[in-house]
């Protein structure tokens, strides 16, 4: 449908051109969405190829700040691209 194709576009923005743009090495069609909780206590990364589907969330059991730059960009899509 229009509308599977629209969101699919605009999550392989997020690969191309946006905050996974670290998965563009990975060399094929891959779309995602980044997600960071206030004050960087949690991160992910939730995205599909057409074969693979992969969620990646990092964070602590009692909640903590991840760090400066505890993003899903910077910490749940490299484990991704790994």
């Amino acid at each position: 449908s229009m509308t599977a194709y629209q969101i699919t576009s605009m999550m392989e923005g997020v690969v191309q051109s946006g905050t996974a743009t670290i998965l563009r090495e990975v060399g094929k069609p891959i779309a995602g969405k980044t997600g960071t909780t206030n004050d960087e206590k949690d991160a992910w990364f939730i995205g599909f190829s057409p074969d693979l589907v992969v969620g990646v969330y990092v964070g602590y059991d009692k909640p903590r700040n991840l760090g400066k730059g505890g993003t899903g960009g910077h910490l749940a899509a490299p484990v991704v691209k790994d």
